[in-house]
């Protein structure tokens, strides 16, 4: 047991010892295209709301739009593809006047019901471009 023991340094150092690959280079990573200069003050095309009227039928940018809106400001409340959860009402198919006449109301600072007090500060900071957006979005849904 002892012969074992004393061999077993010896085979580390000697397995140690064996050749070894050359470290290989990694392959050259060729730079990003340069992204497109955006001018100072101007929003991504991405999340900028659409110009001019918005359509409430089959125009795609302007839904596309509204449903970016709403993903990101009233998925939360209003529920997926806006069917509405607990305390919070139904908002797909309604007509789109309807829905942008409330944001708009909200958007002033008027009290509809019970839920005015939370719906006030998403109105305040939508553009009359993103509410008709999101009225479209929602008509159609």
């Amino acid at each position: 047991m002892r012969t074992c023991l004393a061999a077993l340094p010896l085979l580390l150092a000697l397995s140690a010892c064996g050749d070894k690959p050359e470290p290989v280079a990694p392959a050259p990573v060729a730079a990003p295209a340069p992204a497109a200069v955006q001018p100072a003050g101007e929003a991504s095309p991405a999340v900028a709301a659409p110009s001019g009227p918005v359509s409430t039928g089959d125009h795609a940018p302007a839904a596309n739009f509204g449903k970016l809106k709403y993903t990101g400001n009233c998925l939360g409340c209003h529920g997926h593809a806006g069917k509405g959860q607990g305390v919070f009402p139904r908002l797909a198919g309604l007509p789109a006047a309807e829905l942008a006449a409330k944001l708009k109301d909200y958007r002033a600072g008027k009290t509809l019901g019970p839920q005015s007090a939370t719906m006030m500060p998403f109105a305040k900071a939508l553009t009359d471009a993103e509410i008709d957006a999101l009225a479209g979005y929602l008509a159609g849904l």
